[in-house]
């Protein structure tokens, strides 16, 4: 049934609480929005014949697709702020290949004071994948992170990275007395000091251009600033690039690490935040391995001294970081496609940066040494599921407009990720999404340090002879195991 209205594009507003009530109301008082509401749906009203502020509650969710289809709706706005990821996902799903577009009212919009007089309209915008996969809201206390960084010097390694940027910029807004960013990525520390000043004019931040694995130059930066914690996010990341590089993943995740680590002794640095990653566990590529043994590293360390409390925080993907599946989702989408997934039931998790940042910071408030802290993220999600959901939010029709083709895994590329070896239990903390466990390792350090500079000899010696370099890994860290693919 068409609308009165002419030319107004039918919309429906999923959530009939007080903010799907604002922006029906917003909706009919502003002429310009090019928008009818012809009704709600919410799986919370009991009643489908209920009615809010004149407009009827027409069912639930899953009433969706005949809806849009009765009434000719091009346009769904969620007005939920409360729920994310598999809410949101659930009804792109239920109605993908109808052609409607997604709107949502962001969380921005919940810091707003609630009147109804607010134009809530104009904080509406289209749906993005941090939509579709971010987790609840956290509601953790900010104070105590406010009041352990105010008084810190804090030194970010791999500072321009997607991590290390948004931890830079989340230290800064928590006030913390200095922050000492470090990376070798020119460009990317140049566009992040012209965020910064932007942004906090009145931070005192240094910016070092420099190599994790320099150690004198690192020497002089924390001799000269006294980082009272060091947050080490230096890593390569990218795993096919790293099997096909084993020599330098292992100088700059290992030896890297270890320089970083040894120098914050050194230095006399408070804490010691290593970011680690679910890879890590059980791991079948050489990425994973050397944050394996990075982590075997700092725990190593830790045993050794006791003025530096060292921990862990290992957490699964961040969505839209430098070199995801995401934004190369998206390229290949706006090319028209096809979209390339590597395996059919490829499953992963997801977390937004900022909120996995912030659990970074939680963690590093109530570190104690040789922690090593796992965080929750959520449901795991099939890659071939999210290509599908991301070409619909583009507004096409998934394998008719844009198709997805399967090439097969990847060099070292397992179908799951898991966030805990055998031998590790996890307790709770204070914080719900923060999972606290010991870094364990069942080693004897005096030969674990003969295998490190053997295997540090032969990178420098024969850093192409691939095959050896596994091997070697191999007795580094037990649990690796090199996928056959």
């Amino acid at each position: 049934m068409k609308s009165s209205v002419v030319n107004r594009i039918e919309t429906i507003i999923v959530g009939a609480g007080v903010a799907g009530q604002l922006i029906a109301k917003n909706i009919k008082t502003n002429e310009g929005s090019g928008l009818h509401v012809v009704g709600f749906v919410d799986d919370y009203v009991s009643k489908s014949s209920e009615t809010v502020d004149g407009l009827s509650v027409m069912g639930v969710i899953k009433d969706l697709p005949q809806l849009i289809r009765d009434h000719s709706v091009e346009e769904i706005i969620f007005a939920m702020p409360s729920e994310r990821g598999k809410k949101v996902r659930e009804v792109v799903e239920l109605t993908m290949g109808l052609g409607i577009g997604y709107k949502i009212l962001p969380r921005l919009a919940e810091v707003l004071k609630q009147d109804f007089e607010q134009d809530y309209l104009r904080y509406v915008r289209r749906v993005k994948p941090e939509d579709l996969l971010g987790g609840e809201i956290l509601k953790t206390d900010q104070a105590e992170i406010v009041d352990f960084a105010s008084n810190q010097t804090i030194l970010i390694t791999g500072a321009a990275g997607s991590i290390g940027s948004e931890l830079s910029r989340q230290v800064i807004a928590y006030g913390a007395k200095k922050v000492v960013l470090f990376d070798w990525w020119e460009n990317g520390i140049f566009e992040l000091r012209t965020q910064i000043i932007e942004n906090y004019p009145d931070a005192t931040v240094e910016y070092i251009i420099g190599d994790i694995k320099d150690r004198s130059k690192l020497d002089q930066v924390m001799m000269k600033f006294t980082p009272d914690t060091v947050f080490h996010a230096a890593a390569y990341k990218h795993v096919p690039l790293m099997e096909g590089n084993p020599a330098e993943a292992i100088k700059n995740n290992i030896f890297g690490t270890k320089t970083v680590a040894e120098l914050a002794i050194k230095n006399k640095v408070k804490k010691f935040v290593l970011v680690s990653t679910d890879k890590a566990v059980n791991p079948t590529n050489i990425m994973g391995a050397t944050k394996r043994a990075a982590e075997q590293v700092i725990h190593i360390l830790s045993q050794s001294q006791d003025k530096t409390i060292f921990s862990a925080v290992r957490f699964g993907n961040v969505i839209n970081s430098n070199g995801s599946a995401i934004p190369f989702f998206e390229k290949q989408i706006e090319k028209g496609g096809p979209v390339t997934v590597t395996h059919k039931d490829v499953t992963r998790f997801f977390m937004t940066i900022p909120e996995a940042v912030h659990l970074i910071l939680q963690s590093w408030v109530m570190g104690e040494n040789n922690d090593l802290f796992v965080l929750d993220m959520g449901e795991s999600i099939k890659i071939y599921d999210l290509a599908k959901l991301l070409i619909t939010l583009h507004g096409y029709i998934p394998e008719e407009e844009i198709k997805i083709e399967i090439v097969g895994l990847r060099p070292g590329e397992k179908l799951y990720e898991e966030v805990l070896v055998k031998e590790e239990e996890t307790s709770a903390t204070s914080v719900k999404k923060i999972f606290r466990t010991q870094n364990y390792v069942s080693l004897d350090m005096t030969a674990y340090l003969q295998q490190l500079v053997t295997i540090q000899d032969f990178v420098q010696a024969d850093a192409l002879n691939e095959t050896n370099i596994r091997a070697l890994m191999q007795e580094l860290v037990s649990t690796y195991r090199p996928a056959n693919n």
